[in-house]
């Protein structure tokens, strides 16, 4: 795939961005994104809450340990896809609708 949106200047880009998520369909996908966006920062969040919680009460098991890695990872791959998913959304509207 063409990669439109990335080779855009600043002005560009925000221009591009406006009129995207001002379609409806623009809008939906702003409120997904945003949506995986926040269960990732509150996932990554949480898993550094275990693992301090765990360490100042000093009951810090591997059980806790396994539980917030996983929680870290799988957070972490919700914000990188939601950072993925808005790029090519604005690339494919940058590659059929801007000129």
């Amino acid at each position: 795939m063409k990669n439109k949106y990335q080779r855009m200047n600043k002005e560009e880009k925000k221009q591009c961005k406006e009129f995207y998520y001002n379609t409806p369909k623009g809008k939906e996908m702003r409120k997904r994104l945003n949506r995986l966006t926040i269960i990732g920062i509150i996932g990554v969040l949480f898993s550094i809450f275990l693992v301090i919680s765990g360490y100042i009460s000093e009951e810090i098991g591997w059980a806790t340990w396994v539980m917030s890695a996983i929680l870290l990872i799988f957070s972490i791959i919700f914000i990188v896809g939601a950072i993925r998913l808005r790029s090519q959304c604005l690339n494919q509207y940058a590659i059929s609708k801007m000129k």
